[in-house]
Formats: structure tokens, sequence, C-alpha cells
């Protein structure tokens, strides 16, 4: 018993520790920042909802939808992102400062154009894109002013995502963090100013916050821009030129399939709220306000795997397979054990923190429910948050890629149409659909990453 208790809840600090260019990184050092921007990023993100919904349930509903379309085009600009990352950190790892710089200069050409030209499209075609989500008429039209605006200027915020990431890699994480946090309180003082009117500000209604989120991304950028000008991470763009960009086949390579996993899994998100929206407008504001609270469940989990997978990057690229392996599932356990503990609490507490958005008991009802059904939900999501990350950071992505878009419309989209409408169950069909999601994709990745096959993967890049 004395020995099993001891294997539960040691912690070996040794695992966590990496050598990089910028001096000694520690798992700590990674996570908390990352844990700080993840918690307080969404805290934000829940007062403007709040904020939201005493504007009204509609523009709750309809800024919600739109900001599941426009977070669906966001991921696929981390198809260069993630690519870049894995590269970076993989040749960080083996002491290759220079393809690392090569990546880093890529990333920023490349996410800037191509965000620019593909936001421009979309906004043309609002309309009809929205027009698939079967929204009720006011909805529909708050949905289409919203989205237009936030995909229009998307690149602001695909270029400043892509700094973020270069921060991160080379071991600047609280640099990311900074920028992150003014962007969110730029944008929830713009949301206050616009909802609540303390004086006769200009923006106004849906479209004035969809213009307030562009203003604290651009602020971003800015932001990002300026850092990277001063803070000495030996990238050398200036000495960067067109060749430089032949890496960008290395990093699809890498970032396709990460990307295409995303992209599916944001899509059948998107789905899902059209199967949901059948059930009516309180139906998916109860989504939107329960997907709210339940973050602050698994934030702990997905700040660890963002930084377990970071150093997996880092071992892999020094072939130091032993301690990456053994830092993944000294992790998980941590994961697991914070995700269960914490859905319990959170349910117990179910009903005084939804009356935090509304006062509807058909919101409240419903949202307890879901709010139990969640905590297997939670136990699936922290072993996806740990071992889809860690796949990914050793560079092995295309079996992710493949078990996400099997689990994501069979396991999550079909059943939630068959539970949730062919039987009845509404919405809590529908959560029981995504928890059969998340533990059939936490069994594959366990699986995959136990046979130790992520090994083999280790991305370089010199063969450009």
């Amino acid at each position: 018993m004395k020995t099993l208790r001891a294997k539960l809840f040691s912690y070996d600090k040794s695992l966590a520790v990496f050598e990089t260019p910028n001096g000694t990184m520690t798992l700590p050092k990674v996570f908390v920042p990352f844990f700080i921007e993840m918690f307080l990023l969404h805290m934000m993100g829940t007062i403007n909802t709040m904020m939201l919904s005493h504007y009204s349930d509609e523009a709750v509903a309809a800024v919600g939808a739109a900001s599941q379309l426009t977070g669906m085009v966001l991921t696929l600009y981390t198809v260069i992102g993630t690519g870049t990352s894995i590269v970076i950190n993989h040749n960080l790892g083996a002491g290759r400062r220079e393809v690392a710089s090569d990546a880093a200069f890529t990333s920023i050409v490349f996410c800037g154009s191509f965000s620019l030209i593909l936001g421009t499209i979309l906004s043309f075609f609002a309309r009809p894109i929205l027009g698939l989500m079967h929204l009720e008429p006011r909805v529909f039209e708050y949905a289409v002013s919203y989205f237009k605006i936030a995909v229009q200027f998307s690149f602001f915020q695909a270029i400043t995502s892509s700094i973020s990431g270069i921060f991160r890699s080379y071991g600047k994480p609280k640099i990311a963090v900074c920028v992150s946090l003014t962007m969110n309180a730029l944008m929830a003082f713009f949301d206050y100013l616009i909802i609540f009117r303390p004086f006769d500000f200009p923006l106004k209604g849906v479209s004035g916050i969809a213009v307030g989120y562009v203003l604290s991304q651009a602020a971003g950028l800015l932001l990002n821009l300026f850092f990277l000008n001063k803070v000495r991470l030996g990238l050398q763009l200036h000495k960067k030129n067109l060749r430089t960009l032949r890496i960008m086949k290395t990093i699809l390579q890498v970032g396709v399939p990460g990307g295409i996993s995303s992209i599916s899994y944001n899509l059948s998100q998107v789905v899902s709220t059209s199967i949901i929206a059948i059930l009516g407008t309180a139906a998916i504001s109860t989504k939107i306000y329960v997907t709210n609270i339940v973050f602050y469940v698994y934030v702990f989990g997905m700040s660890l795997g963002m930084s377990t997978s970071l150093f997996i990057g880092w071992l892999s690229g020094a072939k130091k397979y032993e301690q990456a392996y053994r830092l993944n599932l000294q992790n998980l356990k941590l994961t697991i054990t914070a995700n269960l503990g914490l859905s319990l609490l959170i349910f117990c507490f179910s009903r005084p923190l939804l009356s935090l958005f509304s006062t509807d008991p058909l919101i409240l009802s419903m949202g307890r429910t879901l709010m139990f059904i969640d905590i297997l939900v939670e136990i699936g999501r922290g072993f996806n948050h740990i071992e889809e990350n860690s796949l990914r950071g050793a560079g092995d992505v295309f079996y992710p890629m493949i078990i996400s878009m099997i689990s994501c419309w069979t396991m999550s989209i079909f059943f939630s149409w068959f539970l949730g409408i062919r039987l009845g169950l509404g919405l809590a069909g529908c959560w029981i659909a995504f928890s059969m999601d998340e533990l059939f994709r936490a069994t594959a990745y366990l699986i995959r990453w136990r046979s130790r096959k992520w090994m083999t993967k280790t991305v370089s890049g010199q063969d450009r």
C-alpha cells in the first residue's frame, strides 16, 4: 500500500529540466506563464459573456456561434504556427539555431500573407457560411455582423499567434503572456463601454463588439512586434531572404496534419452547434455558459499539455527519449487528478455558478445536468491534453490527425444527433456524445505513446 501511494503521489523534478541556448528551462518556468495566460485570458472571455448576457441571450448565442467559425479560421492559421513550433523546438534541442530562426521568419511572413487573403474571402461569403448553422433570424443577423468584421481582420491574430509561438519556443513565455493579457483587458474594456455605455461611445451593438475585438488584436500585434525587435533571440531576421522560405515545406509537413485535426475538431463543434440549434436558443446559450464554466476545470491540463509539448520537442530534438517518455506519464497523472477533483467541485457549485450568467430556470436545469456528465468529459480531456500534445511535440503528427477525425465525426457528431435529437435526450445526449469522443481519443493516444513509435519522428528541417 505504501509503495502504491508513493508511486501515485511521487514527482521526479529532474525529468522537467532541459538546457536551452537561452539557459536552463524547468517545467514550472514554462507552465506557470501558460497557466496564467490561459486562466486570465478565459476569465476575460467569461466577463465578456456575462456582459453580453446583460445585452441579450440572442447576442450571446450569435457571438458564440460566430466565434466558433472565427476560431476555426484561426485554427487554420495554426497549421503554420504548430509546424513552426515543432521545427523550432526540435532544432533548438539539437543545437541548430540557424534552422530554427529560418522557421521563425517563414512563419511570420507566410502567416501574414495567407491570413490576409483568406480573411477577405471569408468575410465576403459570411452570410452563406453562417446560413449553414440554422440560427434563428435575429441571432443570424447578429452573427453575420460580428463574423464579417472579425474574420476580415483576423490577420492581426494570425501574426500575433505566430510571434507568440516563437517567444515560447525560445523560452520567453512571459512576453506572450503579457501581450495576451493586454489584448484581452482591452477587449473587456471595449465591451464594457459598448454594452453599458457610461458615456456616448461611438461603437454600438454586436458590430461594435466586433470592432472592439479587432482593435484589441491590433494592439497585441503592435506589442509583439515591439518585443520581437527589442528582445535578443538571435533570430537575425534582417538577414533572411526568399530562399529562407524554402523551409516552409518542412513546416507544412509537420503542421498540416495537426491543423487538419484541429480544423476537423472545430468544424465538428460548429456542426454540433447546428444540431443544438435545433433545440432552440436556450440550448445554445446553455452550451456557451457551461463551456465558459468548465474551462476552469481543464485549464490546468491544457496549460500542462502545452508545456509538455514544448519540453517533448526539445527532448526529442536532443534524442532524450526516455526522459520524454517518463515526463509524459508523470504529467498525465497530475492532469487526471486535477481534472477529476475540479470537475466534482464545479458540479457541487453548479447552480450558483450558472446563476452568474442567467436566471432562466430551463438554462439552470439543463446546465446542472451537463456539469454532471462533464465529469467524464474532463477525465478524457485530461488524457488528450497531455497525450495529443506530447505526440505532436515529438513530431508524431499523422496518428493524432487520423484518430481525431474519426472520433470527431463518429463519436461526437453522429452520436450528438443520435442521442440528442433522434432519441430525444436533448442537450444531455450531446454532452454524452462529447464524453464518448474524449474517452475514445484518450485511449487511442495513450496506446500510441506507450508503443514508443513516436521516437522515430524527430524533425530536423535541414533537408530543405
